[in-house]
């Protein structure tokens, strides 16, 4: 199963699936047969499969408008003709309703052995942390550059060619971060983060110009701003420059889990 239905696999199934927002304000029209069983056209163009979308979702109740979004989140209009050719919505929303609930608990219980498996090489990488955090907006040429300075000491046993983390920036005392990105931090050139080196550390927040969402007007003019670092566990490479984890089975869980519990809310339509 290559994604779940909490992830866009491309710009078309995104495009599809902003169509059934979109048209949400539109007025219900009556008639005989319900829109939700209209066919759609998927055996043609991009484009046509859109427009077959947009004439029927402003007749399709709320409920099932966000029962179609969730269903072709993570669909292009390949996939769903292959799955449902020339089908109806509530023939594709069925169906991954069924295809769901058939093969995500499965799925969950071999990545929970993958996440027990890894416990030991997980239990050493968080052990890799970023503290001393200091957030500041330096002026260059182009205008504000976020940077990040902060301590870096890897506790582990694990020698690290390269990581990522992910950075949190708070305003005062709000738990909830005004903004975040995942920031590159290469070690290569220095020799490798070995274990119990400690290195300071200076980040820089986009590219020359600076990513604009870490240097809002509210950004610039609070009194109190704090950053925290996590590793991105996924991204840490040996010296050999592989990954110590393929991948983060615990995120591919959670998401498992939140399309199961979508799927049962909708599998009444």
């Amino acid at each position: 199963m290559e994604g779940t239905k909490t992830c866009l696999r491309n710009v078309r199934a995104r495009q599809l699936a902003a169509v059934v927002v979109m048209m949400s304000g539109g007025a219900l029209m009556a008639g005989c047969s319900k829109p939700i069983d209209e066919k759609l056209v998927t055996g043609g163009t991009d484009e046509e499969l859109i427009a077959s979308v947009a004439a029927i979702a402003p007749r399709m109740t709320e409920r099932e408008r966000e029962a179609l979004q969730w269903a072709v989140s993570d669909l292009d209009r390949s996939a769903i003709h292959a799955a449902y050719p020339n089908g109806s919505p509530r023939q594709i929303i069925r169906g991954e309703v069924k295809e769901v609930l058939a093969t995500y608990p499965e799925q969950i219980n071999l990545w929970k052995q993958q996440v027990e498996r890894d416990a030991p090489v997980r239990d050493e990488l968080v052990k890799v942390v970023a503290e001393e955090g200091r957030f500041s907006l330096e002026k260059n040429f182009f205008g504000l550059q976020p940077t990040i300075r902060t301590v870096v000491t890897n506790g582990s046993a694990l020698p690290i060619s390269q990581l990522a983390w992910r950075a949190s920036l708070y305003l005062g005392d709000s738990a909830d971060p005004v903004a975040q990105s995942v920031l590159d931090n290469d070690y290569r050139k220095q020799g490798g983060l070995s274990p119990g080196d400690v290195y300071n550390v200076t980040l820089t927040v986009g590219f020359v110009r600076g990513d604009e969402s870490w240097s809002t007007l509210e950004i610039q003019n609070a009194p109190a701003r704090r950053v925290e670092l996590e590793p991105v566990l996924s991204s840490i490479l040996d010296f050999g420059n592989r990954p110590y984890l393929a991948e983060d089975s615990s995120q591919r869980i959670e998401r498992a889990e939140a399309a199961i519990e979508a799927a049962k809310q909708y599998s009444d339509i």
